[in-house]
């Protein structure tokens, strides 16, 4: 029997357009009606993820969230941060001169707001539609590590995906093991501290609620999964996933996330 399912966000529970599907809600809010641990997990800001969880499910009904790719995990009812873990300041500095030098985007995250570095009107625009996608206010500062000097959850730098590949190699180069980075979409890169993934922070939560890993499934559609569904008793990729991905899971499903793949799963791990 399983006993926790751990949900990616974009592009796994939400369509592409950002809508959520109706299957998807219904078969969520079941699973948590029914006392199935429902864990949101996103590369998602806090802020930003609770307001997805809370257009599903009631937060007087406390569940959990996994947020920045797993480097915060808290409750939704109370805001309680079980876990925490922060990139240092130094590393913070150290990809920013990076991405100031490559004349990327790099946004930075501090209590409810993103800060961002611009340097072209591109920069501007690609911010404001992050912004409006995630439903988050944000500041333009000259330098993320000045405006953050206590650390960041992590850092998300934007830009095209033939490039962003190249960029993930080199900053890898210049962490020397402080830092991972890995695609959350073709057009982002995250980056967090080392040893830090959904995964991990899945692990943690599992034991904390006294769940054997065993009893866990965990389902997503991108490379920042990897290491959840890597983790859980069974990983799922939806239809739409990366090859990537879906070639890391034990089960590939029929339904992308539009088509209500939750509702799927649901049917298929977790039937009465």
């Amino acid at each position: 029997m399983y006993r926790l399912l751990a949900t990616d966000i974009d592009d796994t529970i939400l369509a592409p357009d950002g809508s959520l599907p109706d299957a998807n809600r219904r078969a969520l809010l079941d699973l948590h009606r029914r006392g199935i641990a429902v864990v949101f997990s996103s590369g998602r800001a806090t802020v930003s993820l609770r307001r997805v969880a809370t257009d599903i499910i009631d937060p007087a009904d406390d569940e959990y969230l996994i947020s920045f790719n797993g480097a915060r995990v808290t409750t939704l009812l109370s805001g309680h941060i079980m876990t925490e873990e922060l990139l240092d300041p130094q590393s913070i500095a150290d990809v920013t001169a990076y991405t100031r030098r490559h004349k990327l985007l790099v946004h930075g995250y501090g209590g409810d707001l993103f800060f961002a570095e611009h340097t072209s009107p591109d920069h501007w625009s690609r911010s404001v539609s992050y912004a409006r996608d995630t439903e988050m206010d944000w500041k333009t500062v000259d330098s993320i590590a000045t405006a953050l000097p206590d650390g960041s959850a992590k850092l998300l730098v934007i830009g095209t995906h033939d490039a962003l590949v190249d960029h993930r190699r080199h900053l890898l180069e210049v962490s020397h093991g402080r830092f991972d980075v890995m695609f959350s979409k073709p057009n982002y890169l995250e980056v967090v501290r080392h040893g830090i993934s959904k995964g991990t922070a899945l692990r943690s939560l599992a034991g904390h609620l006294g769940i054997p890993i065993e009893e866990t499934v965990a389902v997503g559609d991108s490379l920042n999964d990897v290491e959840m569904i890597r983790t859980a008793g069974v990983g799922v990729a939806v239809a739409n996933a990366r090859n990537e991905l879906k070639s890391e899971a034990d089960v590939v499903l029929d339904r992308s996330a539009a088509d209500g793949a939750i509702e799927e799963l649901a049917a298929r791990f977790f039937s009465e």
